[in-house]
């Protein structure tokens, strides 16, 4: 299944990445333009909802990783709306829902400012 993705951005500063489908190499390059326009605006705060995701693989977690690291550099913020099991078992597996902010939709995403899973 292709990768599709939904952008919203309300006026508080918090810019939301939806993504259906299956984030993996076939579509990087073209992900990584979208972030970098998104990335120019200045947001506040970046959601990543991955609850339309079928598939993720280590390409779509390097791309999720990278914005967070710009992010903190920048004085961001990342917080990533966790997908299905099968999805979210990437960052399990490789500690990162240790590292990276997550929220159970995008909406508190948007209101905190501390890690949570």
């Amino acid at each position: 299944m292709a990768l599709g993705t939904t952008i919203t951005q309300t006026g508080d500063g918090v810019v939301t990445v939806a993504f259906s489908g299956e984030l993996d190499i076939s579509r990087a390059d073209e992900v990584e333009r979208e972030l970098e326009q998104i990335e120019s605006g200045k947001p506040t705060t970046l959601v990543f909802d991955l609850r339309g995701l079928d598939f993720l693989d280590s390409t779509g977690l390097r791309i999720i990783l990278g914005a967070d690291s710009r992010a903190r550099r920048e004085g961001r913020r990342v917080s990533i709306v966790p997908g299905p099991e099968r999805v979210h078992r990437v960052f399990r597996i490789t500690l990162l829902d240790r590292r990276l902010e997550f929220a159970d939709t995008p909406e508190s995403a948007a209101g905190h400012g501390d890690a949570g899973d």
